[in-house]
């Protein structure tokens, strides 16, 4: 089956040509009036990814779960999303390797109870837009502009890359996120613009070319938040 690229269906035309001459289906999410506007149409407020697992939340349009029923085991979630912060950040789960990161008494229980079976220890933070403020490289390694995550994956023996806030678009909100403006599939990161008006530019570079990792710019604007690229195989 070709891979898909989970997105936001506002995302520039640019990206999803560059994602699709990439080789992936792009599938959009559908627009939630649950939450913020600017918000409603980013993957990672409406859903959580691990392995061929989605978690999404209980009123996500079941048109958008036809698409990718052939692709992953949906597992449909009882928590239910809200306008508020932090009562839209339930499916916003960092996961890398065997650690998670997130706000634990938002996470949405399902979720919960899998990272425990699965023995994945999920780390609580302060910042329950976790996804959308981190990065991921690899299993050790992650970029983000949130002092809480950085903090506490140094603690807990990860590689972070603590950098300045802004320099991301996202209409409606002062700044976006990283997180929100990546997306990782097998050896390759994904920005939906370029770094070189970014002043972290060399050092984000660096650290993911370190890693043995590529990066592709699916856009020549600047870097803007679409709620994460989630892909799935």
């Amino acid at each position: 089956m070709i891979p898909c690229a989970i997105i936001d269906p506002r995302i520039p035309e640019e990206c999803i040509k560059n994602l699709k001459n990439s080789g992936f289906l792009t599938i959009t999410v559908p627009l939630t009036e649950l939450v913020d506007t600017p918000l409603s149409g980013h993957p990672d407020i409406q859903m959580f990814i691990h392995d061929r697992n989605i978690f999404v939340h209980p009123d996500i349009d079941i048109s958008f779960l036809k698409k990718i029923e052939g692709y992953v085991n949906i597992i449909v979630c009882s928590k239910k999303l809200k306008k508020t912060y932090p009562e839209d950040v339930s499916y916003n789960i960092v996961c890398t390797g065997n650690t998670a990161f997130h706000r634990k008494k938002s996470t949405a229980p399902e979720i919960l109870d899998y990272l425990h079976r699965n023995k994945i220890d999920i780390i609580n933070t302060n910042q329950g837009y976790s996804k959308c403020s981190t990065l991921i490289i690899d299993e050790n390694s992650i970029i983000t502009a949130d002092k809480s995550i950085h903090s506490s994956a140094i603690n807990n023996s990860l590689n972070s890359l603590l950098i300045g806030e802004g320099y991301i678009e996202l209409p409606g909100y002062k700044y976006g996120f990283i997180g929100g403006a990546s997306g990782k599939f097998n050896d390759t990161i994904y920005l939906t613009g370029t770094i070189k008006h970014h002043p972290y530019e060399n050092k984000i570079e660096q650290l993911i070319r370190s890693k043995g990792m590529n990066l592709k710019f699916l856009s020549s604007r600047r870097l803007f938040d679409s709620g994460s690229i989630l892909f799935i195989n």
